[in-house]
């Protein structure tokens, strides 16, 4: 009986040393992602017309299925076409935007370790006709569960696995 505690101590203490170590050890969030650093126009800027051309700038090379999408004051879309990821910058060509106000530049590239990074920015525009509605459809943000499922998941089995492997070999010892 004494045995048993002893290992049944000894293998929660491995344990919890292990899970110490991959807690500390292991990368922070988004550690290995490609970051945005900068943008031409930058995010929050006030402009008299909306620019022919956007670019964006990452930390890291970022592959070429890379998406741009703009949306106008009236919610609706604007043109945009060719969209070209060279290295770390994208850049995409913007059709004529002619209303006045908020518009919302959302971007979506994937990193040179094959995770996609989406995010947004918001420019201003001064000059243009007035828009008849300004309000534009909220963009749905992703659960911090929902983008890391399939991690959790195998988490999950790899923990039932570890406790039986654990707890099968302290049940056999108990039968007679």
């Amino acid at each position: 009986m004494r045995r048993t505690v002893s290992l049944l101590v000894s293998l929660l203490v491995l344990g919890a040393v292990m899970l110490g170590a991959t807690v500390i050890g292991g990368p922070g969030p988004a550690g290995a992602h490609a970051a945005l650093v900068g943008t031409d126009p930058e995010d929050g800027s006030t402009l008299s017309a909306l620019p022919a051309e956007i670019a964006f700038e990452f930390n890291e090379p970022v592959g070429s299925s890379s998406e741009v999408a703009v949306t106008a004051p009236d919610g609706t879309p604007v043109e945009v076409v060719d969209v070209a990821a060279v290295d770390r910058e994208v850049t995409a060509s913007v059709g004529a935007a002619t209303l006045r106000g908020d518009y919302v530049i959302a971007y979506r590239v994937v990193s040179a370790d094959g995770h996609p990074v989406s995010g947004q920015l918001a420019v201003t525009v001064t000059e243009g006709a007035e828009p008849e509605t300004t309000a534009a459809a909220p963009q749905a943000q992703e659960s911090f569960v929902h983008r890391h499922r399939e991690h959790l998941l195998w988490g999950a089995l790899v923990a039932v696995v570890a406790v039986a492997l654990i707890v099968a070999p302290l049940l056999r010892r108990r039968r007679p």
